[in-house]
């Protein structure tokens, strides 16, 4: 839990509902980097409160609900989508991948980062409760612009590449694109939440969740190592422990230019 400054209930102009279940709670800044304000709840064992735009935290709540039923994220608290989003969730037990602890141990720690995203791609996606969000991304790719130093970060992986080509190459190749699994869809070490032994204890930030291609949080996984371990080197050994067998390079290619999306 990374508490930062103690705010003021009052300032977050919270509906009844969400303003009663916090009480006399301490209530403290935790926002990240995604847009969504998010603060901590020093409330029995903790809660995290996200506030967004109306509309935009019902994914995440959802998958969320769907994730703690198969026993990989904590519960949710309470959702309610009035003039604003705002979704409780309890915390799940742990540290992000990114603590130092782990950090220290980086290929002990790229090791568990796959065996961590296999479990979550063997689960049947029969109950998923969102269909392919691969369309989404691929649509997106046709007007935004790419990142040249994500692709020079995972470029051991993928080959040389160049951002200016990139919407033109991932028309051309689009359609070996499969969605055949639950996909993370942000599967970056903050998002995941290991236990002391260094095993899993699960997932966060699921707002991106749901059905897709297996090499897009492969991609994803590539480059978060890259950026937080400052090397590709173990990139390797991530893709390694994942499992060969059900790796594609050219698949791998195209989800990692779409990871690379600004």
């Amino acid at each position: 839990m990374n508490q930062s400054e103690r705010i003021d209930k009052e300032t977050l102009h919270l509906p009844t509902e969400i303003s009663a279940w916090i009480g006399n709670a301490a209530v403290y800044e935790n926002s990240g980097h995604s847009g969504v304000q998010t603060v901590y709840i020093k409330r029995d064992n903790g809660a995290y409160l996200k506030i967004a735009g109306r509309g935009v935290l019902h994914r995440s709540a959802v998958m969320q609900d769907f994730y703690y039923h198969c026993k990989l994220s904590s519960p949710v608290i309470q959702y309610l989508s009035a003039d604003r989003d705002y979704l409780i969730t309890a915390p799940v037990k742990g540290n992000d991948g990114t603590s130092e602890k782990y950090i220290a141990d980086p290929e002990r720690l790229s090791e568990v980062f796959a065996h961590a995203l296999r479990f979550l791609h063997d689960i049947s996606i029969k109950d998923c409760p969102f269909a392919d969000k691969m369309p989404d991304l691929l649509k997106m790719a046709e007007t935004v612009m790419f990142r040249q130093s994500h692709l020079d970060g995972i470029s051991k992986y993928i080959g040389a590449t160049d951002a200016k080509k990139a919407a033109d190459e991932i028309t051309l190749t689009r359609r070996l694109i499969k969605s055949d699994v639950i996909i993370h869809g942000d599967y970056c070490l903050p998002n995941i939440i290991f236990n002391d032994g260094c095993s899993l204890s699960g997932f966060i930030d699921l707002g991106d969740s749901g059905m897709g291609d297996r090499h897009y949080d492969l991609a994803m996984g590539l480059w978060t190592l890259n950026k937080n371990l400052k090397t590709q080197k173990y990139g390797q050994r991530f893709l390694d422990v994942y499992g060969w067998s059900d790796i594609d390079k050219n698949r791998l290619r195209i989800c990692g230019l779409l990871v690379s999306m600004e």
